[in-house]
């Protein structure tokens, strides 16, 4: 985001000023000085040496002075702090752990300023959409504050409205950290490193999708999908028609948040089994669902009356591909198993490990990390620390590791203390176990890996289809002189006759491959006349892909080139 934006609004500069203002009184008038930001300083904190300020905070550390800052500053640097702090791939970890402090508590807005947004937003008066609304919030936010509401139809529901004016301000404080961003790469040494503008610009994305509420609505709708029968857990309906980007409207669900132990006991409730449902619900989200709450706050699960655990707060959540759940299944198994080469081999299949790394090395501190957890009882073991662990090894060699698999090991740790507050005796990794077990059996079915070989066949397909295309265009760029190719006359002929001979190898494998997806599913339906009790054009697809396949491989060695 270009800096002129912040250079020709008065709002910014005065902003910038209370930034650079903030930054002095905790200690960071040094940086100021590099930064080139002394003229934003107030006249009366010019006057006075920067060193005596950084006296004055010498009582706190460097991460807790700028945590501190943070606070001070309001929303926009509260939040960058806690996307931060699941970050220790972009920031030093003693950075990391602090900003785990920052608290997103913050005065609510008036009742009035609440109402006039919402009948803006949904465009008709209070009173023809509620029959009641609660002028005092029951939470409130640096982004949004909450509301029990009832509706007309008598459905007790909390609207979620968001900050007025809140938009213009983020707008505002993110393009002034861009500004800051490109002052720190200018000209402090090592800026750059840290990669300050790509931190921001991350920043941006992370707050633009919590700013929508129709996204979390959307969030919350597949959570309820996926848990659709599931007697241990409740996800509250989205009521679409009363939500906006500013305003979400969602069932109201009650219960005892699952920190509170005292009163779930006093309630009857059996804390084992919540502890059990807890951490199952979670492991069928990253295993099953490939979809995980990934703001695992304890008021966001409430102990119900009948027992279930109801999830509410969708804004952040994580995702896990197909290949990223396979890899979670392994790592835990591997954990359970103290396979240190299998973890690596996990890591490698991922493509997490960059070539440079080196392997070896890798595996030796893997190794120096998993070997104190030899002989301890599962008991012992705790998997979001040891995932946790393992991820910060790999960030350290530089591994490319993806935020969502940084947020399900923060996620991991909190729900793992959670449920072992309820039950010091629950085996997270035991509970694990059959769901890892289950993920690699279906990986392993006919009927997946089936369905695999035809994503790949399409895959393939769709890069020969674009093959004539690219060499046209390669073509034109030589024709216009924009691309100088220099060919030796006698080794062009042999180089088309290799590539003639190249494309019908791998076309004659494409069919051969496509005789065998289409036999198997002919095999699977069990339909058709039978040869030795199987369907017969299945067989002979068999054969005949057997046939050509041997015929192409004898081809091939006959050549002399595999």
């Amino acid at each position: 985001m270009p800096f002129p934006s912040v250079k020709r609004t008065y709002q910014n500069i005065q902003r910038l000023k209370d930034i650079a203002n903030v930054l002095i009184k905790h200690g960071f008038g040094s940086l100021i000085d590099q930064l080139n930001l002394q003229h934003y300083i107030s006249l009366g904190k010019r006057m006075i040496p920067f060193k005596k300020y950084e006296l004055e905070r010498e009582v706190h550390t460097v991460p807790e002075r700028l945590r501190l800052a943070f606070e001070e500053l309001g929303p926009t640097f509260i939040k960058l702090g806690q996307v931060l702090s699941s970050r220790p791939d972009l920031i030093p970890q003693d950075f990391a752990e602090e900003f785990r402090k920052l608290q997103d508590a913050v005065p609510p807005f008036s009742a009035s300023e609440a109402k006039r947004h919402i009948e803006d937003e949904l465009h008709a008066p209070l009173d023809k959409i509620f029959s009641s609304f609660d002028d005092v919030p029951s939470a409130a936010a640096s982004i949004a504050q909450v509301h029990n509401v009832t509706l007309l139809t008598g459905e007790r529901v909390i609207v979620k409205v968001q900050r007025p004016g809140l938009r213009e301000k983020l707008t505002s404080d993110i393009s002034i950290l861009f500004y800051l961003a490109s002052l720190i790469e200018k000209y402090l040494p090592h800026g750059k490193v840290y990669n300050p503008a790509g931190i921001v610009e991350e920043f941006s994305k992370t707050i633009k999708r919590e700013l929508n509420f129709n996204l979390e609505g959307s969030n919350a709708a597949k959570f309820k999908e996926n848990f659709e029968g599931d007697g241990t857990v409740y996800i509250p309906k989205v009521f679409w028609e009363y939500t906006t980007n500013d305003i979400l409207t969602m069932e109201r669900i009650e219960g005892i948040p699952i920190h509170e132990i005292k009163k779930i006991e006093e309630a009857g409730h059996d804390k084992k089994i919540i502890a059990k449902n807890g951490v199952n619900a979670f492991l069928k989200q990253i295993l099953e669902f490939g979809l995980f709450h990934a703001d695992p706050h304890p008021g966001n699960f409430l102990i119900m009356q009948d027992g279930r655990i109801g999830i509410v707060d969708f804004g952040i959540v994580g995702r896990a591909d197909e290949d990223v759940m396979e890899s979670l299944a392994n790592t835990f198994l591997s954990i359970i198993d103290l396979d240190y080469d299998r973890l690596v081999s996990e890591y490698i299949r991922l493509g997490l490990l960059n070539e440079d790394i080196d392997i070896k090395a890798f595996k030796s501190d893997l190794r120096d990390l998993i070997e104190p957890y030899y002989g301890k009882a599962l008991k012992q073991i705790q998997a979001g620390k040891v995932l946790s662990e393992i991820l910060h090894l790999a960030i350290n060699y530089k591994a490319r590791v993806p935020n969502d698999l940084i947020l399900l090991g923060k996620t991991l740790i909190t729900i793992e203390g959670l449920a072992r507050a309820l039950d010091p005796d629950i085996l997270i990794l035991e509970e694990a176990k059959p769901f890892a077990m289950e993920l690699i059996k279906k990986r392993l079915s006919p009927t997946y890996q089936i369905a695999k070989a035809y994503r790949t066949l399409s895959d393939l397909s769709d890069i020969i289809k674009d093959i004539p295309g690219q060499l046209s265009y390669v073509l034109k760029k030589v024709m216009k002189d924009k691309l100088k190719i220099e060919f030796v006359h006698s080794g062009l002929d042999r180089l088309i006759r290799d590539m003639d001979k190249s494309s019908n190898r791998l076309s004659f494998a494409l069919i051969i491959s496509a005789i065998v997806v289409g036999s198997s599913i002919i095999m699977l339906s069990g339909k058709g006349p039978l040869l030795f009790g199987f369907p017969m054009l299945g067989v002979i697809g068999y054969i005949v892909a057997g046939l050509l396949g041997l015929w192409l491989v004898i081809s091939i060695l006959r050549s002399g080139r595999l």
